[in-house]
């Protein structure tokens, strides 16, 4: 399997409601061909065009990553496109009935399960497609700073720092590879400061968001429907998910040593826009040579 392109063996379908716009949607999960990547489809909207996963079709990043694609839009991608990148997915088509993703839990955790239960194959007229980089690419702004080398040993290390007494800085890392990624980092759910709430209302977001989808983090204690965190850091292990999920948008296996500090999806996307121009520049020497 590690040589060739995977899909899933049948369609799989879960349901529930968008985090930020509030609707209620189903989201279903379907094989397609080699060398298909994946992609979105509004069955909603009557002539819409496929929305490849795509770095270059991301039209925003407040909140979450949204794609986009004459004039129709997909908001919050970043916890599906994490699953399936987590589960080391090349192709799929995927369907939605609404604007958004149902946002489950707030983590991965429901998408990589419904993708295992969808099952994997392996496409053997696919080779898997790799990013791999001509030398370390860095990128800072603001408070955040990323650094990918290149590395056949692919690794992830994240950290998040917040003046909040009960976050300051937390920091994770793992190989990048599907056991590591169910077991440490799927089931880690998005968070909000409740400060916050208050800006999400006045702006429209979080219209879905609730203590079955989100831990709120309170001046003194933190909010969730299980009254408990999952990780003791689970903040930066969620950092970590929506990381691999806005990286998923290259459209291939990451074949890189990652360290980022104060990641978040506007961050995230410019970073993957600099590994997308390295890596494509190194191809094209590579076809040339």
């Amino acid at each position: 399997m590690e040589n060739f392109q995977t899909t899933l063996q049948r369609e799989v379908s879960l349901r529930g409601i968008g985090l930020h716009t509030g609707c209620q949607s189903t989201i279903t999960f379907r094989p397609a061909p080699p060398n298909t990547g994946i992609r979105f489809f509004r069955t909603d909207l009557p002539a819409s065009l496929p929305i490849p996963a795509r770095v270059r079709f991301v039209v925003a990043t407040q909140r979450g990553t949204t794609l986009g694609l004459n004039g129709h839009r997909i908001h919050t991608v970043e916890h599906v496109l994490s699953a399936c990148a987590g589960l080391s997915l090349d192709n799929a088509d995927i369907l939605l009935d609404g604007p958004e993703p149902p946002a489950m839990d707030g983590s991965a955790l429901p998408f990589v399960r419904a993708l295992l239960q969808g099952g994997l194959q392996t496409q053997k007229d696919g080779v898997k497609r790799f990013l791999r980089l001509p030398h370390p690419i860095r990128y800072e702004s603001d408070a955040s700073s990323f650094i990918a080398e290149p590395s056949e040993a692919p690794e992830i290390h994240v950290t998040y720092t917040h003046p909040h007494v009960l976050v300051q800085r937390q920091s994770f890392g793992t190989p990048l590879n599907p056991d590591a990624y169910l077991g440490e980092i799927a089931g880690a759910r998005t968070f909000c400061f409740q400060e916050e709430l208050e800006f999400f209302k006045k702006n429209g977001l979080a219209k879905g968001g609730s203590l079955d989808n989100a831990v709120v983090i309170g001046p003194d204690k933190i909010h969730t429907r299980e009254n408990r965190l999952r990780y003791a850091d689970e903040f930066v292990r969620h950092k970590f998910l929506d990381l691999l999920g806005d990286l998923a948008l290259l459209g291939r296996e990451l074949k890189i040593k990652l360290r980022a500090v104060r990641s978040g999806h506007t961050h995230n996307v410019a970073f993957a826009k600099l590994l997308e121009e390295a890596a494509r520049k190194l191809r094209k020497n590579q076809t040339c040579s």
